[in-house]
């Protein structure tokens, strides 16, 4: 068996959250290609700011095969308090997509940073590619829309509706969990719940997200532990044409400042 990786990027996502095409242009896969195993997304900033977070979303398109839905966070890189802090940077994170694909297809890579940030940041996707067909089922992924975390201990906040179709089973949870402005003695530690209607069992069905960790004194950075992830296999009620899921956040502390959080769950 052949398995190589290819990279895309690094492109500039701006300072705005319009979706840009990763590395200019299609990415052309070799020949001999029978499937896309995984993708690896990666972002930087050059010129981090003070109360921003950097929280984006990788998303793959093509006209010559099937593969969308798939929209999947990369690593986000956490906001920080002071002149002479920085922002700590997570491992990237890898994602099966299992798709098939005849050698000359092209792929379309698209970049989009969620919040507005002062300096724009970048980001590279490889993409691991295989001589042989998908191992495995194919995958699929959908996230919702970027919500505020608010401000209150134990109050669930219910994020947006999004749906997608044609599913048989969750197969992870996804969710990405931000702050803005820092503040000493402050953490966000909780959970999200997922809720749909179409699911065969009513729950649970709660992540438990990476806490967000801050500091004492003037300096102060946070770190996050990248995406959090968790596999599930929980099942779609047979013949369902469209899903919708909710999600709802929950922190144990109480903020000054509301942060953000955005889900998805990944699914064949």
């Amino acid at each position: 068996m052949t398995m190589s990786i290819d990279v895309v990027g690094p492109t500039s996502l701006g300072t705005g959250t319009t979706k840009t095409l990763i590395g200019g242009g299609n990415l052309v896969l070799p020949g001999w290609a029978r499937s896309i195993v995984a993708i690896i997304p990666t972002v930087s900033i050059a010129v981090p700011t003070a109360a921003q977070s950097v929280i984006t979303k990788v998303s793959l398109e093509s006209d010559d095969f099937t593969v969308g839905p798939f929209e999947v966070p990369a690593a986000p890189i956490g906001s920080f308090l002071g002149a002479l802090s920085n922002p700590g940077l997570a491992k990237a994170e890898r994602y099966l997509v299992n798709c098939p694909v005849n050698g000359g297809d092209q792929l379309k890579i698209y970049g989009q940073a969620l919040v507005l940030n002062t300096g724009a940041p970048s980001m590279s996707v490889a993409v691991v590619i295989s001589d042989q067909p998908p191992g495995g089922s194919q995958r699929f992924a959908k996230m919702g829309v970027l919500t505020a975390t608010g401000l209150v201990a134990s109050t669930e906040i219910a994020g947006t509706l999004y749906s997608f179709s044609k599913a048989r089973s969750i197969v992870e949870l996804l969710a990405v969990v931000a702050p803005t402005t820092v503040a000493a003695a402050e953490d966000i530690h909780g959970h999200i719940r997922y809720s749909s209607s179409e699911f065969e069992y009513a729950g649970p069905l709660k992540l438990p997200y990476n806490p967000v960790i801050a500091g004492l004194g003037a300096a102060i950075n946070t770190v996050i532990d990248g995406v959090s992830r968790a596999p599930v296999d929980f099942p779609i009620k047979a013949g369902t044409s469209q899903t919708n899921i909710q999600d709802y956040f929950t922190m144990n502390g109480t903020l000054a400042v509301a942060g953000y959080f955005v889900t998805g769950v990944i699914f064949e």
